[in-house]
């Protein structure tokens, strides 16, 4: 059974279009994702249209994690691949949309919930499966490199990196 997706409140342009689309003819990896792109507004990583409601918008937002999954995975051997980058683009993506109207916000809500569910989901087997290397590291020990870390300035750590590169 089909559903037609529903008219937004927001008026479009008629070259644009309500649902998502696959995109071949994008001409880096990233620009054929469904998500990525200006069918719905401006360029961005999170090119999804608030429609759905919450419900609907987990739907939309989990079948959106797998295609960012199944990109890592087809592009693991690219040598310009940048998987965190576009993750972190999408998630910046997904907070500097504006929703107009409750049902808006329900939308992009359901959208980011059933996205990081879907994430977390993979982490979890990822860590469960291959986070044997972590069990002999005490919390502790990521606790204080964390910490150093917040203490380092950039110039001390460019000049640490300068000081092994020049002998």
């Amino acid at each position: 059974m089909k559903t037609s997706i529903p008219k937004s409140r927001r008026p479009l342009p008629k070259s644009k279009q309500i649902g998502l689309r696959s995109k071949p003819e994008g001409k880096w990896a990233w620009d054929r994702l469904p998500f990525v792109g200006k069918d719905h507004g401006r360029q961005s990583f999170w090119d999804v249209p608030m429609l759905g409601g919450h419900f609907g918008g987990i739907d939309a937002g989990r079948a959106m994690a797998l295609v960012y999954l199944k990109y890592v995975r087809d592009h693991r051997s690219d040598e310009i691949h940048n998987a965190s980058g576009i993750l972190s683009s999408i998630l910046v993506a997904m907070d500097a949309k504006k929703p107009s109207t409750e049902d808006e916000a329900a939308s992009l809500q359901g959208q980011r919930t059933g996205f990081m569910n879907e994430i977390c989901s993979w982490i979890k087997a990822a860590a469960e499966r291959l986070g044997s290397t972590l069990d002999a590291i005490p919390e502790r020990s990521f606790v204080q490199q964390a910490n150093e870390g917040l203490v380092r300035t950039d110039a001390a750590f460019m000049a640490s990196i300068e000081s092994k590169v020049k002998p």
